[in-house]
């Protein structure tokens, strides 16, 4: 079965019986999943750090809760934003917008929209990232033989920059960004380059 291979008005209601070939699929970049992977390490870190020096005051828990909630946090939403990509089957000037692999709305390909990222935001964005991430990375590699709790909060700092650092690259250099319609609104999304140049978009 190949792209579009479906008539406007019988779009199937779900996206069993079409192939991957056949959908364009919204992808993610992965912040979120290194923020909480971070996070997991500040609060190891925290903790051997309360461990190693003991507990004195209630303000020592601020740090291992904040890193506890934003690992929950930013995991959970990592984890709900892939289990809700969106995608997209074409026919001719008309498309199927399924989310969950259920069919929302269909449009026309010409209510899909063009987001234009900013070049100058694109060069400010992924320099601040990757000069926090060498920061990071420096600290953590030399703070982790000497310290173990102080270590691993610097390398969760690190990872959680690198991953921004990474992420940044992939979405405005691999990906292009694009609104489509999503029942009753739009969403922005971004598509491989690959994937958009496929189904000419």
């Amino acid at each position: 079965m190949q792209p579009g291979a479906y008539p406007p008005s019988q779009f199937p209601p779900t996206l069993d019986g079409v192939p991957a070939e056949g959908r364009l699929t919204e992808t993610f970049a992965f912040t979120p999943g290194s923020l909480a992977i971070g996070g997991v390490l500040g609060l190891l870190g925290s903790c051997i750090g309360i461990q190693k020096y003991g507990f004195r005051e209630l303000e020592q828990l601020y740090l291992p809760g904040g890193c506890f909630l934003g690992a929950v946090l930013f995991g959970a939403g990592e984890i709900w934003r892939r289990m809700h990509r969106l995608q997209v089957v074409f026919w001719g000037n008309q498309i199927g917008v399924y989310r969950r692999g259920s069919l929302l709305q269909t449009a026309y390909r010409s209510q899909i929209q063009i987001y234009q990222l900013s070049i100058l935001n694109t060069i400010r964005e992924v320099g601040a990232f990757g000069m926090f991430a060498f920061i990071g990375v420096l600290l953590g590699v030399f703070s982790v033989g000497r310290d173990l709790g102080l270590g691993l909060m610097f390398m969760g700092a690190a990872i959680g920059s690198c991953g921004a650092f990474a992420s940044s690259i992939y979405a405005r250099i691999a990906c292009r960004h694009f609104f489509i319609p999503d029942g009753k609104s739009t969403d922005q999304v971004m598509f491989t380059r690959g994937d958009a140049g496929r189904f000419g978009i």
